[in-house]
């Protein structure tokens, strides 16, 4: 490769391997562990958004929603998603189960829930199916951040996550472009309605995505048997990574980072960073407020199914150039900042109803896209700050994936479309996450983990084993200075600088 491909690759994508060997293996990851979590997430916001496109495009009135019924429905999918994180954390850092097999089954069981949605006959029954639902669906957002923590480095983490985060909004997009189709080309074929075949086409693209995942996701490094991965190349996988020690789970060992996670800064800090900022930054897509304005404004179905894109796509590209940003500053926490500005602009302009015309009203909503950003961003900080246990990491990161429960309260859908109290509530949620992303930077600087480094690192353009090094030059270094001496105090420096890069 010539330096300006290289510096485009380092760009877009992150410092490419100058090893053949590493620079092969980082491309099979890629096509296979990115190719199945972007579709399979892919697979989970199209079920989730499709709720949303559904309801206002008749589901509504077919089912005899009243009052805050739909609101209830999607506080019975948020508990199902709490309830749902704890045993997906504990079944994926234990050991016991491959996530071969964990996320293809759940895949699998949402996507029959999905399917029951389209014959249901009662706002009640969406309750219980979009809880159990919500049960499996928990298991993919922090799942895979997880592990793409497990296979991916530091460097190589910020983008990967972007790329991950960005499927969920290609299926809210591809759901309003689905939903406009079928409107107009299947509404009322064979008896059914269109938000009908909305559900049964998200479950016939569901399945064959779960199929894909169980035949070829590797799991995790330390336990894949996967048929694409020579033998050298899975031991390149651990060695390449920070070294953590992996032991299947038993209580004593589960006691053990239970109790290092509750004496432990981070655990707190990052669960709260994330459930306070995903309920301000995310509350157009969250509380689907586009959707009703549109509804409540007049425009067509067609119209409510296809405008929301440019929401979408709004939010696809600034976290992806967001979490640029952040990988060539080496700033997690500026993203914080970035997406509550955007957010707060939103919120104030919707606060002033009555002076906004409706292209204010398309500006206000379109720029709080930029709110997604701390999924890739705020994920990949965690996914590095907590390297040094996988109990930790895993709970830790599914701890985060949570939203503040007080949609009834701020979000009643009897208050759409203006919303008055949830933007106010945006304002002080949105300032309250960006004080806790500044005691993250504090505590990171004040009382650092003690992160672990990896056994084999990239020198010269070589894989070179830094522990084998360390041994040997140490040991020339007892025969006297020079050329040893030099060696090793070049592998010491590199220890350190590995074990203190923060993201900070």
């Amino acid at each position: 490769m010539n330096k300006l491909q290289v510096k485009v690759e380092t760009f877009l994508w992150g410092k490419p391997p100058s090893d053949p060997k590493e620079r092969k293996l980082l491309l099979k990851l890629d096509l296979v562990i990115l190719s199945y979590v972007c579709l399979s997430y892919f697979s989970n916001y199209l079920d989730r958004a499709n709720l949303a496109n559904a309801y206002t495009t008749g589901m509504k009135e077919d089912l005899n929603f009243q009052g805050n019924d739909y609101t209830y429905a999607g506080s019975m999918f948020t508990a199902g998603y709490v309830i749902g994180q704890w045993p997906s954390a504990l079944i994926l850092s234990s050991g016991r189960i491959s996530p071969r097999f964990w996320f293809p089954f759940c895949m699998v069981a949402w996507g029959l829930c999905t399917l029951g949605t389209a014959w249901a006959k009662t706002p009640h029954q969406v309750w219980g199916i979009r809880f159990t639902q919500a049960l499996f669906e928990a298991s993919t957002f922090s799942g895979t951040h997880y592990i793409l923590g497990s296979w991916y480095k530091d460097y190589e983490l910020g983008k990967r996550s972007a790329v991950f985060a960005t499927a969920a909004q290609m299926g809210t997009l591809f759901s309003g472009i689905m939903q406009g189709g079928i409107i107009s080309n299947l509404d009322g074929k064979n008896g059914l309605e269109g938000w009908q075949f909305l559900f049964i086409i998200d479950f016939a693209i569901t399945i064959p995505i779960a199929i894909y995942g169980f035949l070829m996701f590797p799991g995790t490094p330390h336990t894949t048997k996967a048929f694409w991965l020579t033998e050298e190349e899975r031991e390149m996988c651990l060695r390449r990574l920070p070294h953590t020690e992996h032991v299947k789970m038993t209580p004593k060992t589960l006691g053990k980072s239970i109790k290092k996670m509750l004496s432990d800064w981070r655990w707190y800090l990052f669960t709260a960073l994330f459930t306070v900022s995903a309920t301000s930054f995310e509350k157009v897509g969250v509380y689907t407020e586009f959707n009703l304005w549109l509804k409540s404004a007049g425009y067509t179905k067609q119209q409510i199914s296809y405008y929301p894109s440019i929401f979408t796509a709004m939010a696809i590209l600034s976290t992806y150039i967001l979490t640029l940003i952040s990988d060539q500053t080496r700033n997690r926490f500026i993203i914080n900042p970035i997406m509550y500005l955007a957010v707060f602009i939103s919120s104030v302009m919707l606060l002033n109803w009555n002076h906004l015309n409706k292209g204010a009203h398309f500006f206000a909503y379109i720029i709080g896209g930029l709110g997604y950003a701390g999924q890739a961003s705020n994920f990949a900080w965690a996914n590095e700050m907590c390297r040094d246990d996988d109990v930790l990491r895993s709970i830790t990161l599914f701890s985060m994936n949570r939203n503040l429960w007080y949609q009834i309260v701020a979000w009643p859908v009897v208050e759409a479309p203006k919303f008055r109290n949830g933007q106010i509530a945006t304002l002080v949620t949105g300032a309250a996450s960006v004080a806790i992303a500044v005691a993250i930077v504090f505590c990171s600087r004040k009382y650092p983990p003690a992160l672990p480094s990896a056994e084999i690192v990239e020198i010269d353009g070589k894989l070179t084993d830094v522990t084998h090094n360390t041994h040997t030059t140490s040991n020339a270094s007892n025969h006297g200075e020079g050329e040893g001496d030099i060696e090793s105090k070049d592998v010491e420096n590199l220890h350190g600088a590995i074990s203190t890069v923060k993201h900070v």
